[in-house]
């Protein structure tokens, strides 16, 4: 049995942060994101290829793929919760996309309006730009979501038919070389796989609809090997093969290249790929690309993508404060990191995926949860504002499929063993065991057998103990988990204690544009100086000894000039400003008296970050 998570909607969140946040996303934020594609005419193409009108597409090629994304994300919040209003507006979108369906299985509202005749990008048309891959890869997701959560096929037998003319379109020779101009596809391709591979009940489907599920996985690997290889194929206009991540094959990239978003989604179904097929070349390049990403890459806040021009990464260590950062990167960094996880059960990829969620991600939403953020950077004159809505709106369908599906990422286990990877107040159980977290205490039943409990020590946290029914407990320490093996009994409580202290944080000298200057967090939480707060002045100098103190979610400290300054969490800038000055922010401050930087340059080594003391 691999290392998995549990199935959306099957761990029960009662979290006093998170359980009001997810609702109100699923209250909120969730029929915001349909009323806007409808009120942008999203529907409005997939019912002008059902009439056969002859008018042209409205909007970007990929809006059939943000669509299917949001009906994703309002499946994994039906696996958690019954909503009969919510079912019958997915039962809705479903009917209407098989309805726009091509006989053969094509659906792709963009290329079937305009370009019907370069379909996957043939005929000097262009893959990375049309979305025909993308769009059928979000329908695939879509697809397994809604039968996860409802048992229903109708949109399945949608998506099997899509991925059917791709298998049988796509691959070696005699068929055509074509690659995903943007990642997504082969991840939805493994997910494929793995939903007819496990799923009993879905022999009878599988035999009426021509499901092959090793193609599946055969597809995904092939969109891998064949990058690189360009024979045959119609390449992009606008942007070089590295963009899309297609400049050489996946088992010889060595660097983090191209569109950020792109790139995550590549490495995402990578992993997933190298899980299911056992390739070894695979884990290697991405075990160096990780590095690429997070060691030099890496913004403070869990950003990546330092480039406006291309939305994606630039030379190692080039991370300008006012860089691009876009919410989908992080979201898709946080998946990648996730499925990583799985692999290596290194606290490492959670350190990574709560330092996107927590700052860059969350910082997408506003309070209000209807404005968001395309562009997340760390630095603001008071021009920048969250937007009702924008013409490349991907951002919230993505974040509807990452909070949507957070629950699944606490806890990750196979026969033997359960890691929890997040402290998120929740509750969980098959038929190997339950688990419990309430506040700092975790209560497991095994059901008779020992098994291995493994508790993430995040990174932030110091002086970690652990204590069974009140007796200090031992334990080991394996890549950054606290581990103890024993039959646990259900009744015993297992409680953590540990500090999360406020910290200083300072760049590799590498990042030029941070030299003499430090990022303040608290736990999981960056912070940053909001003009606010602050008179309009976020130019602040820290103190050589800034004795900070925390009131709230807010820290408080002494500037050099002796005058007082107030940070809050970065993720809730821009909610309270009604002029420039209230909205400027900084979060990497002046240091007075800052250290040495040949000391500072000892002391931190390979790292990116380290801790200013």
């Amino acid at each position: 049995m691999q290392a998995k998570y549990p199935k959306v909607g099957s761990v029960k969140i009662h979290d006093k942060f998170w359980s009001e946040y997810i609702e109100n996303i699923r209250k909120i934020t969730l029929p915001y994101v349909f009323g806007k594609m409808e009120e942008t005419d999203y529907l409005t193409n997939f019912y002008s290829v059902i009439n056969k009108d002859g008018e042209k597409h409205i909007g970007n090629s990929f809006s059939d793929g943000l669509l299917f994304e949001a009906l994703r994300g309002a499946c994994d919040f039906l696996a958690q919760k019954d909503d009969v209003i919510l079912e019958a507006y997915v039962d809705k979108i479903i009917d209407i996309a098989s309805k726009a369906q091509s006989e053969d299985g094509f659906l792709c509202t963009h290329t079937t309006q305009n370009c019907p005749d370069k379909r996957w990008g043939d005929n000097d048309g262009d893959i990375a730009v049309q979305h025909d891959l993308y769009n059928h890869g979000c329908l695939i997701e879509a697809a397994i979501s809604h039968y996860n959560a409802t048992g229903k096929t109708s949109l399945l037998k949608v998506a099997v038919k899509a991925a059917n003319l791709i298998v049988n379109t796509m691959g070696k020779a005699p068929k055509k070389n074509i690659v995903p101009g943007h990642s997504l596809p082969e991840e939805a391709f493994v997910k494929l796989y793995r939903l007819f591979r496990d799923d009993e009940a879905l022999k009878e489907f599988a035999l009426l609809n021509n499901v092959n599920c090793n193609a599946y996985l055969d597809m995904a690997e092939f969109w891998y090997d064949a990058r690189g290889n360009h024979e045959g194929r119609y390449l992009c206009k606008v942007f070089p093969p590295s963009y899309s991540q297609d400049h050489e094959t996946f088992s010889k990239q060595t660097e983090a290249v191209g569109h950020s978003v792109r790139a995550m989604l590549c490495y995402l179904g990578a992993t997933a790929v190298a899980r299911e097929k056992n390739r070894e070349d695979f884990f290697e390049v991405l075990n160096t690309l990780w590095d690429s990403v997070v060691y030099k890459k890496l913004h403070i806040s869990g950003g990546i993508g330092a480039r406006h021009d291309i939305e994606g990464f630039d030379v190692d260590y080039n991370l300008p404060n006012k860089a691009y950062l876009e919410t989908c990167a992080a979201i898709g960094l946080g998946f990648w990191n996730a499925e990583m996880n799985l692999v290596y059960n290194d606290s490492k990829y959670f350190d990574c995926f709560e330092r996107s969620l927590y700052n860059n991600i969350l910082s997408a939403v506003g309070s209000d949860f209807c404005h968001f953020f395309y562009q997340n950077p760390l630095e603001s004159d008071g021009t920048l504002r969250r937007w009702e809505w924008h013409g490349v709106p991907c951002c919230p369908p993505m974040l509807l499929k990452m909070f949507s599906s957070l629950g699944s990422y606490i806890y990750s286990y196979d026969e033997n063993s359960l890691n929890v990877n997040m402290f998120i107040a929740s509750s969980f159980e098959n038929e190997l065991f339950s688990v419990t977290q309430s506040g700092n205490d975790i209560m497991v039943d095994s059901k008779g057998k020992k098994m291995t409990l493994r508790i993430r020590i995040p990174e932030y946290v110091d002086d970690f103990t652990m204590s069974l029914g009140g007796n200090k407990t031992e334990y080991s320490v394996e890549k950054g988990y606290a581990v103890i093996e024993r039959i646990w009994d259900g009744d015993s409580v297992l409680s953590l204690s540990y500090n999360m202290n406020i910290r200083r944080i300072y760049a590799n000298s590498k990042v030029s544009e941070n030299i003499g200057k430090v990022a303040v967090s608290y736990g999981p939480y960056i912070m940053c100086a909001e003009g606010i707060d602050n008179g309009g002045n976020v130019d602040i100098e820290i103190s050589e000894k800034p004795c900070f103190t925390k009131s709230g979610e807010s820290i408080c400290g002494k500037a050099s000039d002796g005058s007082d300054f107030c940070l809050i969490p970065y993720y809730k800038w821009c909610n309270r400003a009604k002029c420039n000055d209230d909205a400027k922010m900084f979060v990497w401050l002046r240091q007075e008296n800052m250290k040495n930087s040949e000391i500072l340059a000892e002391e931190i080594g390979g790292k990116l970050y380290n801790d200013y003391k």
